[in-house]
């Protein structure tokens, strides 16, 4: 469904091991991560292979782009669910995903750094992401992500299960609000259609996924809103503000003065007035 979104095919040609890196556009904010991170974001197809050259076709979205830079990496040419480096042959390829439950800001920002792709090869090619769980290479025949059950449900456990970030910025904050009302906004387009009443018991689990992100949003919503009212960073949100403390040193002042004094302060206040 995400496949008209990619650019046209462009070829890659590797004389020797090296390391792709797929980076974000610097113009690219991370709020147009939220559609995109849906589905891949782009692949990779091994058009011909051989001890001293590779050729890759790549398709990535317009948002991204990648460049080749030597590398002196040696991968194993057998998949290992640890390293994750998977070995593909003439006329196989694989796709990049973002890890399921993870946050749309953390991946921005590991393109924004740059997502680095070991490729070694020897009449066969083994490609690896370098220091990541944030992203994943998937086989295309082992792609079985539209598979798993309906998108929408996918998307609503995945954001549940994603883990609190309590040291988020005010701007994380809002993008992942935003992406809690677009998977919501989803999840309600869901629950009316056909296949839905067709299986009630997909409406149960969609009322309990929404009541749970609804929970999220109010604390998230309370969280964002805690950050933007902060008197100062330093400080914690719930602290007086410099005015409210003068203030409750001016009512001591009073208490402890003579009524006459007090008396004097208000008439100096008038005449000022």
């Amino acid at each position: 469904m995400f496949e008209p979104l990619l650019t046209q095919p462009e070829i890659l040609t590797l004389d020797h091991h090296s390391r792709l890196i797929v980076t974000l556009h610097e113009s690219t904010s991370d709020f147009s991560l939220l559609q995109a991170i849906n589905g891949h974001i782009g692949e990779f197809i091994i058009v011909s292979v051989a001890k001293d050259a590779l050729s890759v076709m790549v398709r990535l979205h317009p948002f991204l782009s990648v460049v080749v830079e030597p590398s002196s990496v040696e991968l194993t040419s057998v998949f290992d669910g640890d390293t994750g480096t998977l070995d593909r042959g003439v006329g196989q390829g694989w796709r990049l995903f973002s890890a399921l439950g993870t946050s749309p800001s953390m991946c921005a920002r590991q393109l924004r750094e740059g997502l680095f792709i070991d490729v070694a090869f020897d009449n066969r090619a083994q490609f690896s992401i370098a220091e990541s769980r944030m992203w994943q290479i998937v086989a295309l025949e082992q792609d079985n992500r539209l598979f798993h059950g309906p998108r929408e449900l996918q998307q609503a456990k995945a954001l549940v299960a994603r883990a609190v970030q309590h040291d988020s910025t005010t701007e994380q904050l809002l993008l992942e609000i935003s992406e809690l009302e677009v998977v919501r906004g989803d999840l309600t387009a869901f629950s009316r259609s056909e296949l839905v009443s067709r299986h009630p018991e997909l409406s149960g689990e969609v009322t309990k996924l929404d009541a749970q992100l609804l929970r999220k949003k109010q604390w998230l919503s309370r969280s964002y809103n805690q950050s933007v009212e902060r008197v100062s960073w330093q400080y914690s949100a719930n602290q007086a503000s410099k005015s409210e403390a003068q203030a409750r040193k001016l009512e001591f002042y009073k208490l402890l003065s003579t009524p006459a004094v007090n008396e004097m302060v208000e008439q100096l206040i008038v005449d000022e007035e």
